[in-house]
């Protein structure tokens, strides 16, 4: 359970050869504390042989900018030190430049030809931390980066030097910047190189040595109007020393184009003491707590909010516990609530394989102003987000081999709920803030089309009742 809680909190914060921090979603000055969601569509040139034509990917968004600690998709830190001239963030990364026999084969569900530069191979995305340290001045932002993988995975290292600087107008951004990469044997080698076992005629085996690129990019961001921001970044990376004699690699060079959308939930940031406000510590926004319990099942996801709700024969079960905090009363103009979500389940495998952990985060929007809700308080939501499963669940498996797909820890958490106060059904004061529902809990691959979630295509439902206190 410990490594699944660290795993979950690091997968939320920098395969083809980009990272999510070239897309530079935040102002790096950005300290007022907003949470927001979206998506982030990307086309590059693959450096890789075997598929030179431009590839997609699309990717969620999320992001924080708190005094404190930041959230930008893959990036999550803590600013350890933050002042006029310098800055020092601890931070972890998902650092996403694995590849499978399906990646870039998302728009057709197929896998890589046998003639293909890169079949039968596959590397990893994975989890590196470290530090960067911040100079300001006038002339821009020079930062020193270091990182080292934290999950095993090439256990490598790289450094990173980089300048940038924000043009700021009334809602506009533009962001030049410029960035050097040192990569480690170990790290190069992983990415780049053949193992014996991958060689074949027209792949010999090949062993990378370190290896280094640098990159140059214009980001820009955009609010369209109050709480709706557009952000964009076209950039040039190329690739020097042993990687780009690989022959896995075709180019030493490539260029990428990032667009991406958020919607900024902006809710009034409202003390619940007289000291400042904190949105753990001193928030007067309500909160809520649910417990609850399930069993997975086969039918889609639309189906079940239509009404065929059943459970599969494979009879596995789901319970779960999640903490939420409201962070606006107020959605798109409309009377629909913004929460935080923040879930631990427990998956029972009926002896299929091991029981195991799943952690979620979500956004979640929340609508209860119904023409009855002053008898009988309703309440309908529907959440976006990610879930980490400590296993692959048996019914994901069991749909994979059907499809010969890949299989994710790592997949796309959508929710459907729906519940009543307990109070007013049964004429109780004290329980009209406990709310009694049944949910979905539904993970997914997104139709197969993000390499973030390794091109799955297929997930799995789960028909779950529940009991949640709001105070």
């Amino acid at each position: 359970m410990k490594r699944l809680l660290i795993r979950l909190l690091v997968v939320f914060v920098p395969g083809t050869a980009w990272s999510f921090g070239d897309l530079r979603t935040l102002d790096p000055e950005d300290r007022r504390g907003e949470w927001s969601f979206g998506f982030a569509y990307i086309l590059e040139n693959s450096i890789y042989a075997g598929d030179e034509r431009d590839s997609t990917d699309l990717v969620p968004v999320f992001t924080y900018s708190g005094e404190q600690f930041f959230l930008d998709s893959t990036d999550f830190g803590w600013h350890a030190i933050d002042n006029q001239n310098w800055q020092l963030d601890v931070f972890a990364s998902y650092f996403t430049q694995g590849y499978n026999d399906h990646s870039f084969f998302s728009e057709t569900g197929g896998v890589r030809p046998p003639n293909d530069a890169l079949k039968g191979m596959e590397r990893k995305n994975t989890v590196e931390g470290g530090l960067e340290l911040t100079r300001k001045t006038d002339f821009g932002r020079f930062g020193l980066q270091l990182r080292q993988d934290m999950h095993g995975v090439h256990d490598g290292g790289e450094v990173r030097g980089r300048w940038a600087k924000v043009v700021r107008g009334s809602n506009w951004q533009l962001e030049p910047w410029v960035e050097y990469s040192w990569l480690s044997a170990d790290k190069a080698d992983y990415y780049f190189g053949v193992r014996d076992e991958e060689a074949s005629d027209s792949r010999p085996s090949y062993l990378a040595d370190s290896g280094s690129s640098w990159a140059v990019g214009l980001a820009g961001r955009y609010s369209l109007w109050k709480h709706h921001q557009i952000n964009a970044n076209l950039s040039y990376r190329a690739y020097a020393g042993d990687m780009v004699d690989s022959p896995i690699v075709a180019n030493d060079s490539g260029t990428s184009f990032q667009v991406g959308y958020h919607y900024e939930f902006g809710g009034e940031k409202i003390p619940a003491h007289d000291d400042g406000f904190n949105f753990v510590t001193n928030n007067a926004r309500p909160s809520s707590v649910r417990l609850a319990y399930g069993c997975t099942t086969e039918t889609k996801f639309v189906e079940i909010m239509q009404g065929d709700i059943n459970c599969a024969d494979l009879d596995t079960h789901l319970a779960t516990a999640f903490v939420s905090r409201q962070l606006t009363e107020s959605m798109l103009t409309l009377p629909i609530e913004g929460w935080l979500q923040l879930g631990l389940g427990r998956r029972f495998q009926n002896d299929v394989q091991s029981d195991f952990w799943e952690g979620v985060f979500a956004f979640k929007a929340l609508f209860r102003q119904f023409p009855w809700s002053d008898s009988v308080e309703t309440r309908v939501g529907f959440s976006n987000g990610l879930s980490y499963a400590g296993r692959v669940p048996a019914l994901e498996i069991d749909k994979a081999e059907r499809k010969n797909r890949r299989q994710s820890h790592l997949l796309h958490y959508l929710e459907f709920s729906v519940d009543v106060s307990v109070g007013d059904i049964v004429s109780a004061d004290s329980l009209r803030d406990l709310f009694a529902g049944f949910y979905v809990h539904h993970r997914s691959g997104i139709f197969a089309s993000s390499n973030y979630y390794k091109n799955v295509d297929g997930g799995s439902n789960v028909n779950i009742l529940y009991l949640e206190w709001e105070f």
